[in-house]
């Protein structure tokens, strides 16, 4: 066993209350969702739909925006990369995104909002440049966790420019 002080400990334990895992099975939780993935950054290789699985992940590098808002005096803005595993996806339908890449450089889509449209099951993933995926679904039931310890930022995203 290694020994470690305990601020080393509660390092570790503070980075641990910090990681989010959420579930989201109502049009409610999807607003939350939506929020905290506003204006994460999705690289185009990192969407999988797995079709018999009904399956549909990607992996976002998200602002971390529940930080900004808080009582703390401290102003440091913060990333983090957080996986997401949207349930019983029918089918896929995407606009204006590339999968692919033959000059082998990320491309990287900004999203703006999530939507749900209950009468049609169908979320949309909204990205700037009019790009857009939807993913028609059984029903509501998208699993969100961040992967990864969250790290520093001076870039904020700025809707106002």
């Amino acid at each position: 066993m290694r020994e470690g002080s305990n601020s080393d400990i509660e390092k570790h334990s503070a980075s641990r209350d910090e990681t989010l895992f959420l579930r989201c099975k109502n049009e409610q939780d999807l607003k939350v969702f939506s929020s905290l993935l506003q204006d994460a950054l999705i690289n185009n290789m990192d969407f999988h739909f797995f079709k018999k699985e009904k399956n549909f992940l990607f992996v976002a590098n998200r602002f971390c925006w529940e930080n900004v808002f808080t009582k703390s005096m401290e102003k440091t803005f913060k990333r983090v990369l957080c996986g997401v595993n949207i349930q019983n996806v029918i089918s896929v339908k995407h606009k204006n995104l590339s999968f692919k890449n033959d000059n082998q450089t990320a491309l990287f889509y900004n999203l703006l909002t999530v939507e749900y449209y209950c009468e049609k099951n169908e979320i949309t993933l909204v990205f700037s440049q009019n790009a857009s995926l939807k993913l028609k679904v059984s029903k509501l039931d998208i699993f969100f966790k961040d992967i990864q310890e969250s790290y520093p930022t001076k870039k904020v995203p700025d809707h106002f420019k």
